[in-house]
């Protein structure tokens, strides 16, 4: 951590495109600063930056019991036993014949 001691207006570069002055200092407790930096780097106080942070983890956290289904799911379960042969269908029953068939009229 680099530590610097600067009085107001004055600035300190941080790369090419950051910027930050000291604007004021109140109350001999805080400072005031300004931060000139692009867009798309993002600037927070601690705090959010913490509370940011947690709301990250708590969104991407499973719920209970969620990650076991999970895995359940994703690993590949052991091939169930072979089926067994398939009893081949019985032969249909032929009807029997009526009492006028068996005794040869019609």
């Amino acid at each position: 951590m680099l530590t610097l001691t600067r009085s107001v207006g004055e600035r300190i570069y941080i790369g090419d495109d950051i910027v930050v002055e000291v604007r004021a200092i109140l109350d001999g407790r805080q400072v005031r600063i300004s931060i000139d930096a692009p867009r798309q780097v993002p600037i927070h106080r601690a705090e959010i930056f913490d509370a940011i942070s947690r709301e990250n983890r708590s969104a991407i956290a499973p719920a209970p019991g969620q990650l076991d289904r999970i895995l359940a799911a994703a690993v590949p379960q052991p091939p169930s036993a072979p089926p067994s042969p398939a009893t081949p269908p019985s032969p249909a029953t032929p009807p029997s014949p009526s009492p006028s068939q068996r005794d040869g009229s019609v």
